[in-house]
């Protein structure tokens, strides 16, 4: 479990080091690309690490077998399963499977991070202690259409909708789901304000108070892999310490918007995407399987607006103290608060209950000393 402790450790202090005015993109980019490195390695060289890797694995043993045929009528989707094909009909071991994977994750959040936020290391900060990492080596198809969608929400506020929709059909190609996100278009363009979300919170009271019927309907007749008999740990949800703690981080950005607004013209969007987030969360407490839907809004609101949010406390505090030489320790105490002490305590706690199965982390090499 140290190296969990290490990766944020490391990413803060790299960042203070390199995201600076001094160093300029040049510093970004060399942060990026090595916050990037770090990532894809922990990630790439895992072994039985996460609850969907022994399924990810048997999926890669069946497709070795398999026909083009049988492949075309396999359930998965085809932006998963062609290229899955393809390695399995070469190398003899998954791994190179979730090395992909990893490459493909890493890739898309970093040139994110690179591309939307200010302050890279605080967005990789929060990438790790949120629990996205360890839930990019679980929900794995799901997580990179999730990427793809965090690319798509910066044309709702440009209103290109056609943009939007072709990312949103390419992101369903790796995952289904992506394809809610269409609908969700005209819904991401709600100005949010005391009265909207007013209303909002009204809305999600009354589809909460219905859920639970909706679902075991559903789980009877669709989801049957979901329903409450066979899978009582997806029927009985989740923990809502999640929720909790994304719905403080949206009343945090909620109370923050107009600043956000004038350094972020996505904000909006992006706080509505948290909202929703946050509404598919509470959903999850109440049959798990809905708290998945949350992923597909959470990726960018989290990676983009920890950093806006983070420029807003630090300009507000070094506004104070203009002048003085207590800066730095003004900057320290806002590290320690805003990391150790809030997202610090969080990770805490998703390193405590073994959350999506991460603990302990072990490699490929680590197995191969088993063996032999």
């Amino acid at each position: 479990m140290l190296i969990y402790i290490v990766m944020p450790v490391a990413a803060i202090i790299m960042g203070l080091f390199l995201c600076r005015e001094k160093t300029g993109s040049k510093g970004k980019l060399i942060y990026c690309v090595g916050a990037g490195a770090g990532l894809f390695a922990v990630a790439a060289i895992r072994y039985a690490v996460g609850y969907d890797y022994i399924l990810y694995a048997n999926w890669f043993g069946r497709l070795r077998f398999m026909s083009g045929t049988e492949l075309t009528h396999w359930s998965r989707e085809k932006g998963f399963a062609i290229p899955a094909k393809f390695l399995a009909d070469m190398f003899p071991e998954p791994q190179i499977m979730f090395a992909l994977i990893a490459f493909a994750v890493t890739a898309g959040v970093m040139l994110l991070i690179y591309k939307r936020s200010p302050v890279p290391w605080v967005s990789v900060a929060a990438f790790l202690t949120s629990g996205l990492f360890f839930i990019s080596m679980n929900f794995m198809r799901q997580f990179i259409a999730a990427v793809i969608i965090a690319f798509a929400l910066r044309y709702v506020a440009k209103k290109r909708f056609c943009r939007f929709a072709g990312l949103i059909l390419f992101a369903s190609v790796f995952h289904y789901s992506a394809l809610l996100l269409l609908p969700f278009y005209f819904l991401l363009k709600i100005k949010l304000n005391y009265i909207s979300l007013s209303l909002m919170l009204t809305a999600s009271i009354i589809i909460y108070m219905f859920v639970t019927p909706l679902m075991d309907i559903a789980t009877n007749f669709f989801y049957t892999r979901y329903d409450p008999v066979t899978h009582i740990e997806a029927a009985n949800g989740l923990s809502p310490v999640y929720t909790i703690v994304f719905a403080l981080f949206f009343a945090l950005a909620f109370m923050l918007r107009n600043m956000l607004k004038i350094r972020n013209k996505h904000a909006n969007t992006l706080l509505v995407s948290m909202y929703f987030a946050v509404f598919f969360g509470l959903l999850g407490t109440s049959h798990a399987i809905l708290s998945r839907l949350a992923l597909l809004f959470i990726i960018a609101p989290i990676l983009i607006l920890s950093a806006d949010i983070y420029t807003i406390l630090r300009d507000l505090i070094l506004l104070m103290f203009k002048g003085s030489k207590k800066n730095t320790v003004v900057w320290g105490a806002l590290v320690s608060l805003f990391f150790l002490c809030i997202n610090g305590l969080y990770y805490h706690y998703l390193l405590s209950v073994n959350f999506n199965g991460v603990v302990p982390y072990q490699t490929v090499f680590d197995r191969q000393e088993v063996e032999t």
